[in-house]
């Protein structure tokens, strides 16, 4: 979920385009299923397609709750006997190795050829940059249980649409046919199917940690003008998207419903959590047309770059969903409260405040800010809490024992860091 290495995210990125996805010459699949998603047999022994299984809880992903589902190695412990591995008990590299083997089977399924490929990130999805002669483009490999390959397909289907529709510069997904979005491959020893979406690269760097101000004005319309777009989207018939409302962040999330939550936290932490949970609940506006919708919900400003002619551009729709749209501007200023100077905040605010409000309204709720960041950091504790990836582990329990923090000083004031009233801020 967060991410700092340049041009990299969960999801990831391509350049300006004028609409309609780029179409590569696919190699002939093995048997698949009819629909938007392929499930096929790759490797050396085919398998029986079969449809993926819809993503489930977060709390699936715990390091401590490995069920025998996980892609499997046999491992020599020792005594000259074979013993099975749940993926998430390999080390790292070996993990590593088997997504690379695997990185270029998916690649030649989508008619690449590549010439190098390069781990960008390994954390909910892995990621890799990919390099075919003169193209760039990015392979993005759903490992374990996440998103469903449909939920793939409709977060596809709407950056489609914002690309069209010119509203945004946004990831241009790459199909190995015109009517295939994602392919979902089942290999030998990998009991889940792993799913795969293409796109193509966009060049420049990931958003510095502290903007000018017109490049904080930039950022600000760019939120409005997705919101703008998504008010007016309509929604396909079989979309399905996460919803990111209260109960999905306090109720569903892990660490409301992880028993390894359970050992992670206190009993003090966990009934800090319930106290926050109805703060904020009670605090909520309803679920209006002006304050609910289509949302990115990860705009941090590692889903953030800044292309070469000085554009804005938004990679890493994995969390896209229906939610508030003031969940989105509360990540915004969040990630950059955390990186830039504190003197420097309340000017970046002002600016991308300007930005936003050039192009609309903020929401009514706009003064409940508070409450939205507290929900920010409610999900990023969640997926904390729920990983089972170590690369998290080395940053979490230091960045969750801070949030935690800032909670207690919310119930006591009323306020979280970042707060400032956007309606009267000019």
């Amino acid at each position: 979920m967060t991410c700092t290495d340049a041009n990299v995210a969960r999801t990831h990125d391509p350049p300006r385009s004028s609409g309609s996805a780029t179409t590569i010459k696919p190699r002939e699949p093995r048997p698949y299923l009819n629909g938007p998603c392929i499930v096929e047999s790759i490797g050396s022994s085919p398998q029986r397609a079969v449809r993926a299984t819809p993503g489930v809880s977060s709390a699936r992903r715990w390091r401590g709750a490995i069920s025998g589902r996980a892609g499997r190695t046999p491992v020599d412990l020792g005594d000259g006997k074979l013993t099975i591995l749940p993926f998430e008990k390999l080390t790292r590299a070996t993990q590593r190795k088997k997504l690379r083997s695997l990185a270029f089977d998916c690649l030649e399924y989508h008619g690449v050829i590549a010439g190098d490929i390069r781990l960008l990130q390994f954390e909910d999805n892995a990621v890799y940059l990919v390099e075919a002669g003169d193209a760039r483009y990015v392979l993005r490999m759903s490992v374990r249980d996440g998103r469903s390959p449909q939920e793939q397909c409709s977060e596809l289907e709407w950056m489609e649409s914002l690309i069209a529709e010119k509203a945004i510069i946004a990831p241009k997904p790459v199909y190995a046919r015109p009517d295939r979005k994602v392919s979902v491959h089942a290999r030998p020893g990998w009991p889940e199917a792993v799913t795969t979406a293409m796109f193509e690269w966009i060049p420049g760097k990931v958003s510095p940690g502290s903007l000018n101000g017109r490049m904080a004005e930039e950022l600000g319309r760019v939120t409005a003008k997705l919101h703008e777009h998504a008010m007016h989207y309509r929604l396909p018939a079989d979309f399905s998207r996460p919803e990111w409302g209260h109960a999905e962040i306090f109720d569903h999330g892990a660490a409301a419903l992880s028993p390894l939550a359970r050992e992670r936290l206190s009993a003090e932490e966990q009934a800090l959590l319930a106290q926050v949970r109805e703060a904020v609940r009670d605090r909520l506006p309803e679920r209006t047309a002006a304050e609910w919708g289509l949302i990115h919900a990860d705009l941090h400003r590692g889903n953030l770059v800044v292309t070469p002619e000085g554009d804005v551009a938004v990679i890493d729709f994995d969390d896209c969903g229906l939610g508030y749209y003031m969940l989105d501007v509360a990540t915004v200023l969040s990630s950059f409260l955390r990186s830039c100077k504190a003197a420097d905040y309340p000017e970046f605010a002002a600016s991308y405040s300007r930005g936003y409000r050039s192009v609309r309204d903020f929401p009514p709720s706009v003064g409940l800010l508070n409450e939205f960041l507290v929900m920010r950091d409610t999900i990023i504790l969640n997926f904390i809490l729920g990983s089972a990836n170590q690369a998290v582990m080395e940053w979490g329990p230091v960045r969750a024992k801070g949030i935690l923090g800032l909670m207690r000083d919310y119930l006591n004031t009323g306020r979280y860091p970042g707060y400032l009233n956007l309606a009267h801020i000019s």
